[in-house]
C-alpha cells in the first residue's frame, strides 16, 4: 500500500525560516501506523514487510520502532543509504506535503508514469 505513494514536500531549514526546495521523498507511513526498519534493512509498517522492489539497496541501518504522530507522515528516499529523509530528519508535518508527482524521467529507461495509491493525509 504505501510503497506506492509518492509525494513533492517542502523542507523547511533554518531558525523559523522556509526554505524552498521542492524533494520528491516516498511516504512509507501515515499517523498512527508503527514503522521499523530492520532484519538487514527490511522496511516494516505495523509489522508487515514490505515489498520494495524500486529500491535501490535494503538499508544499512536500523531505525525504530517509531509511532507516526497526529498531522504527520513519515517518508524515505528511494536510495535508502545516501538519502537525507525520515530517518535522519523525523516526521513530516501534513502541511508540509505540497503535491504528487506523476512523471519519472531517471532514469531514462524507466521514464513514464508514476503509479499511485489513493491516501488520506
Amino acid at each position: 500500500f504505501y510503497s506506492c505513494l509518492f509525494f513533492f514536500l517542502l523542507k523547511i531549514t533554518g531558525e523559523g525560516g522556509k526554505k524552498k526546495e521542492a524533494l520528491i521523498k516516498r511516504v512509507v507511513a501515515t499517523a498512527g501506523d508503527t514503522v521499523e526498519v530492520k532484519n538487514g534493512g527490511i522496511l516494516y509498517v505495523n509489522g508487515v514487510p514490505q515489498e520494495e522492489s524500486f529500491t535501490y539497496e535494503h538499508a544499512f541501518y536500523e531505525f525504530g520502532p517509531v509511532t507516526v504522530p497526529a498531522k504527520c507522515v513519515l517518508v524515505l528516499g528511494d536510495n535508502r543509504n545516501h538519502s537525507l529523509d525520515g530517518h535522519i530528519w523525523g516526521f513530516l508535518p501534513v502541511e508540509n506535503v505540497i503535491g504528487r508527482a506523476v512523471f519519472k524521467y531517471w532514469p531514462v529507461w524507466r521514464a513514464g508514469g508514476i503509479e499511485t495509491a489513493p491516501v488520506d493525509l
